[in-house]
């Protein structure tokens, strides 16, 4: 009869109770976890929406059900606005050689992410990745901007580093231009990062306070989080980005309403004399006239 040393069983009763040795580890696939995807803007407020912009913040942050949408204008070309959604990586695979403090692996097919997208109404995409992330999460950009292509999806490219933020206010600007044209067409758009979460909510934020639809950053963020995930944005770098750019919003629609002062003051006419009594003006007194205004 053999023996065993009291570590040896206790060795053996941890091995037998350890979840991750007792069973292999499953990844998590596009069929197991279909890609999840969070849209911005409650479905509910988006008739209300469309008919012109408001701070829906408070109202979905306190849960207040929307209030019904006015009734069409001759103006309204009937359509309803798009929606902006969130979402992680299509076609992501990390960890594939098992999990990482307690992290699954995950083994995503971009096909299949793609065409979930594509049943969502999704016609846009905003990639906030480098090529050389794409290339290490297994999607690289000829094979992602392949697929993309085969499923109808426009992407546009915004490209950021983990943790940080686009380098200037004018390439989120093209970006937008582009978004804010489509979602007001009625189509739909989804942003995306590694997770969804930090360079996507940077965006996610931006959008909302382009539209008017949050007005402080603060507020877009909270919004954000709760639409999301409690970690969008997730660093300093970006929030201060964010509010940066809500800053530059305000400036240049302070112009753009100093200008338009401008205009109409160069378009009215003040005219020196006020009286429009019938008296029928001599020609030396209109001669006259005509002098004294060349000299003002």
């Amino acid at each position: 009869m053999s023996s065993s040393s009291p570590s040896s069983f206790g060795q053996v009763a941890v091995m037998d109770h350890d979840p991750s040795l007792s069973r292999p580890s499953v990844p998590k696939t596009s069929i197991s976890h279909p890609i999840n995807i969070s849209w911005v803007l409650p479905t509910d407020y988006l008739p209300l929406l469309t008919y012109g912009p408001l701070d829906i913040s408070d109202l979905v942050l306190l849960d207040t059900p929307p209030p019904p949408p006015p009734p069409p204008s001759s103006s309204s070309n009937g359509k309803v606005m798009g929606n902006l959604a969130l979402s992680s990586c299509p076609g992501k695979k990390v960890r594939l050689s098992g999990p990482v403090r307690g992290r699954a692996a995950i083994n995503r097919d971009l096909d299949l992410d793609f065409t979930r997208m594509r049943s969502f109404g999704i016609t846009t995409l905003v990639c906030c990745l480098e090529d050389s992330e794409l290339d290490y999460l297994g999607a690289s950009w000829s094979l992602y901007e392949t697929a993309a292509q085969q499923h109808g999806l426009h992407v546009l490219r915004l490209p950021m580093i983990e943790g940080s933020c686009p380098t200037s206010l004018t390439a989120m600007d093209h970006v937008m231009e582009v978004v804010n044209r489509k979602i007001w067409n009625g189509e739909n758009v989804l942003t995306h990062c590694r997770g969804g979460v930090g360079r996507a909510g940077l965006f996610a934020c931006c959008w909302l306070l382009n539209n008017t639809l949050c007005m402080t950053a603060e507020r877009a963020i909270r919004f954000v989080r709760v639409r999301r995930s409690p970690k969008a944005i997730e660093t300093m770098r970006q929030a201060e980005y964010v509010i940066r750019y809500y800053q530059a919003l305000i400036t240049k629609q302070q112009q753009q309403q100093q200008q338009q002062q401008l205009q109409q003051q160069q378009n009215s006419l003040e005219l020196v004399h006020s009286d429009l009594t019938l008296s029928v003006p001599s020609l030396l007194e209109i001669a006259q006239l005509e002098a004294s205004l060349r000299l003002l």
